[in-house]
């Protein structure tokens, strides 16, 4: 009987420290509000906002309204949205076979890779627009006239892709190919 006690008190006391340990980790904020984490949304246009009220929601997006910056219509790119420029593009993955030939074998041509692509302005650290190739490897932005990097998701080690800068010019649409590198040799 004795035992059956103790075992039972060691499973009260285990209980006990547990619910204490997690009531720890999710300590309230100041003001019975919940404690929010640090992350951060980026909105279409750029901005970014953290997590705020009670149940620490992203605030809403800001709807994004077109206007003629131009005073009127017609063209020449014054509207903030839609572009009617930007840069498409494929995303390649090569070598694809450890020797090259002459002629080159069809079966080791490079191949389309789908990845995120992130493109920043020009002098720029923080992406303008973060998307994606598709399973071909094509992609495609609408952007606002002006110089850009594009820059491919690499893998650990490899793939490794390079950086390209384009420059997007009005009613355009700049034509870019990232190559990545599969580190066959």
């Amino acid at each position: 009987m004795r035992r059956y006690v103790i075992a039972l008190g060691a499973m009260a006391l285990a209980i006990a420290m547990a619910l204490w340990a997690v009531n720890v980790r999710t300590a309230k904020a100041p003001g019975d509000g919940q404690a929010c984490t640090t992350e951060a949304k980026i909105y279409l246009d750029g901005s970014a906002v953290g997590r705020v009220g009670p149940n620490c929601e992203f605030a809403p997006c800001p709807e994004v309204v077109a206007t003629s910056t131009t005073g009127g219509g017609g063209s020449g790119g014054g509207s903030i949205l839609p572009y009617t420029s930007g840069v498409r593009g494929t995303v390649l993955l090569g070598p694809t076979c450890p020797v090259v030939r002459d002629p080159p074998d069809p079966g080791c041509a490079n191949r389309p890779y789908a990845t995120a692509i992130a493109i920043y302005r020009a002098n720029s650290a923080s992406p303008f627009i973060i998307g994606n190739s598709d399973i071909d490897g094509t992609f495609e932005f609408s952007l606002p006239p002006g110089s850009y990097t594009l820059a491919a998701s690499s893998g650990s080690t490899f793939p490794r892709c390079s950086e390209i800068n384009v420059t997007v010019s009005p009613d355009a649409y700049a034509i870019a190919v990232i190559l990545c590198d599969t580190g066959i040799r």
